[in-house]
C-alpha cells in the first residue's frame, strides 16, 4: 500500500488538513459460475451490469420430485447454447425476495447433483433478461422488497443474476489475516478467504487495520493493462455472514466448532446494525462501468469513506412472492 498527501487547496476545501490517499492492489478475482458451489480463481474478469461475468449464472433447486438416479461426472458450459434451450423446462426463482426464470440444464446434469447432493435437485441457467432486482428488504423498512442502485449518475442501474444480494462482494488482506488468527494454531495454514466468497480480495499491506473496509464509501479501481480505463466501485453495506462460513469445503459436512469462524466472528464483529446477532465479513458492492476489465495487480483508491454501516439506497417496491422452488444455500 501507498499513501500521499494531497497538497492543493481544491483537493482540501477547508484548507486545513491534507488528507491521505490509499492506495492498494487487487490480490485476487474469484467467479462462481454455480451458485453456492466452489470457485473459479481468474487473473481478469469482465464487469456487467449483474456483476463480473459468468458469476452466479447457475443455481440449484429442489423441486417437487422424488427423483433418486446414479451420477457420472459432468461438463457444464459456462454459457449454454440458445437452441439446446428451446424446450427445457422453466421454474421462477425467489431468492431473498426478488425472482428470475431458471431454465433447466436437463436429466443428466440433474441426476449427478442429486446423486451427491443426496436429495433430488435440478441446475438452472438464469432466463429472461439475465438479472433479477437487488434485495432491499435486508436493508430497508420491511414495506420496501427490493433496490434498484447505481454506481453513480452516469452510470445505468445495478441488478444482479443468482448472487444473494449485491453484484460484488470486496474483501481485504488484513480481515483475512485477523480471520486466520482466530483459528486454532494448527489450522491457520488452511485457505481461509474461500469460505468468505468473495469476487475481489484485496491486498491492503501491513499497515492497514483489519476491517478498514467497514469504513469504504467510494473506490476507484485503475487498470494497469490500460491506464485509460477507470472502474467506480460503490460500497453499499457491510456482508452479514450465515453458518455457511462453518462449512468443510472439501466433505460438505461441518467443521470442528473451534474451526467454524461464525462464532468466531461473531464474538466482536457484529457491526452491521440491521443484523445485530449476526457476524460481518466484506462490503457488499456494484461497479461500473459495464465491460471494463479488472485484472489482478490493478490499483484500488479508496476514494470516499463512511461511518454508517449501510449506504443510502433508492427502494423500489415488488409484489409478494408465490410458491417456487426452495434454494439450497
Amino acid at each position: 500500500m501507498t499513501k500521499e498527501v494531497y497538497r492543493h487547496r481544491h483537493e482540501d476545501p477547508a484548507g486545513e488538513y491534507p488528507r491521505m490517499k490509499q492506495t492498494f492492489k487487487i490480490r485476487m478475482l474469484f467467479i462462481y459460475p454455480v451458485k453456492s458451489l466452489r470457485p473459479v480463481e481468474v487473473n481478469a474478469a469482465e464487469i456487467t451490469n449483474e456483476g463480473l461475468r459468468f458469476d452466479r449464472q447457475y443455481v440449484l433447486v429442489k423441486p417437487p420430485t422424488d427423483e433418486q438416479p446414479l451420477a457420472e461426472h459432468i461438463t457444464v458450459p459456462l454459457t449454454p447454447s440458445p437452441l439446446g434451450l428451446l424446450n427445457a423446462a422453466v421454474y421462477e426463482v425467489s431468492i431473498f425476495g426478488t425472482k428470475a426464470p431458471g431454465i433447466d440444464m436437463g436429466e443428466e446434469i440433474a441426476r449427478y447433483f442429486s446423486h451427491h447432493l443426496g436429495s433430488p435437485t435440478r441446475l438452472l441457467y438464469i432466463g429472461g433478461n439475465g438479472q433479477r432486482e437487488i434485495p432491499g428488504a435486508a436493508y430497508l423498512p420491511k414495506h420496501y422488497h427490493a433496490l434498484s442502485i447505481a454506481v453513480n449518475d452516469t452510470l445505468q442501474p445495478q441488478r444482479i443474476r443468482f448472487a444473494d444480494a449485491a453484484p460484488l462482494l470486496i474483501t481485504s488482506t488484513a480481515s483475512e489475516e485477523d480471520a486466520r488468527r482466530r483459528l486454532p494454531l494448527a489450522a491457520q495454514g488452511e485457505d481461509v478467504i474461500v469460505r468468505f466468497r468473495p469476487n475481489v480480495h484485496v491486498d491492503v499491506g501491513s499497515e492497514t487495520e483489519a476491517y478498514d473496509e467497514d469504513g469504504w464509501g467510494m473506490l476507484t479501481i485503475r487498470s494497469q493493462a490500460d491506464r485509460a480505463q477507470e472502474v467506480s466501485v460503490r460500497c453499499l453495506a457491510r456482508t452479514v455472514r450465515c453458518l455457511s462460513l462453518n462449512v468443510d469445503l472439501a466433505k460438505g459436512g461441518m467443521i470442528a466448532t473451534n474451526r467454524q469462524l461464525y462464532g468466531l466472528l461473531a464474538k466482536d464483529r457484529r457491526t452491521n446494525d440491521k443484523f445485530p446477532h449476526k457476524p460481518v465479513f466484506g462490503q457488499y458492492a456494484c461497479a461500473g462501468p459495464s465491460g471494463a476489465v479488472l485484472h489482478v495487480g490493478d490499483e484500488v483508491e479508496v476514494t470516499d469513506r463512511v461511518s454508517r454501516s449501510v449506504t443510502p439506497m433508492s427502494p423500489v417496491p415488488i409484489a409478494q412472492d408465490s410458491g417456487t422452488p426452495r434454494f439450497i444455500s
